[in-house]
């Protein structure tokens, strides 16, 4: 009976955020909503499936839970999801979206030069891949050097499981990333072979960054840059689009495998497994860890959110640095697990243990901060002036993903150092438009 109630919970926790993305959502398909449905399909209606048929295939089932502890972790996860849609709610305010699509069309189609910017793009990819190499003591041609990335994402890990993963370096990665989503746009608008050229070499450029990283969400991230990009432009869904897309799809699919088989071996978990035994995304496995394990004496209250203030000293200047990710709180003192890594600790997980139930409280306010952010970045406005719309995927969606899936100073810490690199980026190649509020055709570059 249990099973039953969690799989039917799941279900409504993961077609609400889809029923309200659909009525209120200012883009198509990749809302911060549409992602919470996304998150929350893959993460718990997936799972409590899985879980329901395969017990054993359960994470939290390797640490004895208690009777009951599965119903009390979905019942909190569903309380969280309800909360997040009931803050974005409560943002909603009337806000057309025909203007910010001409203003997006205008600003993609103003980038100039785009073929020094790719350049430069490309370039920024290869030097920091040889950075990379270098800090991780490996050669380009070296034979295995990619399985061995993918193997350890850590380097000079100390007593306490916390390592440098060179996030400073990879935080240039933010370059070809961005330069990615510009030059699409602008091959959505005029698909010229000079265009559609530069386009696919920043795609296997990403792709080769994700090799490197040993992060499969990298993939992810590169269908939602294109998903949302074609949004952001007004662009449909057709079965052209359709057909492209599940060719995408696939090719991400047979990537993550093979990172998964360079990571694990040949006789590692399937990917499938390994996602369903994992807690990626929206995690049932977490809901269930936090509510079930967690002592008042272990509560943060709110200490983990101001975590990325230290967050900025280098490794390499301060080597005990603690770990920013909470992650590794949860494995070592939560869990009692001092090996070394991190378990994916995900937003509501985070949110309980700082504040235990009354955790819940942080979700609406993580609703109201993702329709705010949508708004302001989808405001013709400031598109028209400062490009804002293409922040979007760059910088948004991953505020997003991290509020939900991963830790919330991890994240900032990053995003802060790549916005200064993308201000730049828009500075020397994305002219400003001349704003005109009606009518919205007599927008004209500055």
């Amino acid at each position: 009976m249990a099973d039953v109630l969690i799989i039917a919970l799941a279900a409504l926790c993961t077609l609400l955020p889809f029923w309200i993305a659909a009525r209120h959502g200012l883009l198509g398909w990749v809302s911060p909503l549409h992602l919470l449905g996304y998150f929350c399909g893959l993460g718990f209606l997936a799972k409590a499936v899985a879980y329901a048929a395969a017990p054993d295939l359960a994470f939290y089932a390797r640490f004895d839970p208690a009777p009951g502890a599965a119903l009390m972790g979905a019942i909190y996860l569903g309380g969280f999801v309800a909360l997040i849609c009931l803050g974005y709610l409560l943002a909603c305010k009337p806000q057309p979206a025909a203007a910010q699509i001409i203003a997006a069309r205008a600003v993609a189609a103003g980038v100039q030069p785009m073929g020094a910017l790719v350049g430069i793009a490309l370039a920024v990819s290869v030097v920091t891949v040889l950075l990379i190499l270098q800090a991780r003591g490996a050669a380009p041609g070296e034979t295995g050097v990619i399985a061995a990335l993918n193997r350890a994402k850590q380097i000079n890990v100390n007593a306490d499981g916390v390592g440098a993963t060179l996030a400073g370096i990879k935080t240039l990665f933010v370059i070809p990333k961005y330069v990615f989503v510009l030059c699409l746009a602008q091959t959505i608008l005029h698909p010229r072979p000079a265009l559609l050229g530069m386009t696919l070499a920043l795609a296997a450029a990403l792709l080769g960054i994700a090799l490197v990283s040993g992060d499969r969400f990298e993939l992810v991230e590169l269908a939602i840059y294109a998903l949302a990009t074609h949004a952001i432009l007004g662009g449909r869904i057709g079965w052209r689009q359709g057909l492209l897309g599940l060719a995408g799809a696939a090719g991400i699919v047979m990537l993550s495998a093979y990172m998964t088989e360079l990571r694990l071996g040949a006789q590692g978990a399937s990917l499938l497994r390994q996602i369903i035994g994992s807690t990626y995304f929206l995690d049932i496995n977490v809901a269930v860890m936090v509510t079930g394990h967690l002592e008042p004496a272990q509560m943060l209250l709110g200490q983990s959110y101001g975590w990325w203030v230290f967050g900025w000293v280098p490794r390499d200047i301060w080597p005990d640095k603690p770990a920013i990710d909470l992650g590794v709180y949860f494995k070592r003192e939560v869990m009692g697990i001092t090996t070394g890594g991190a378990f994916n600790v995900t937003g509501p997980g985070e949110a309980f243990i700082n504040f235990g139930w009354a955790g819940l409280a942080v979700a609406p306010a993580l609703g109201w901060a993702f329709r705010v952010g949508e708004a302001v970045l989808l405001d013709a406005q400031r598109t028209a002036r400062r490009g804002a719309a293409f922040l979007y995927p760059i910088l948004f969606y991953p505020f997003v993903q991290a509020c939900l899936q991963s830790s919330f100073s991890a994240f900032i810490v990053g995003a802060a150092a790549q916005l200064v690199l993308i201000v730049m980026i828009r500075a020397l190649f994305i002219r400003p438009l001349h704003w005109r509020a009606v009518p919205i055709e007599r927008l004209s570059h500055a």
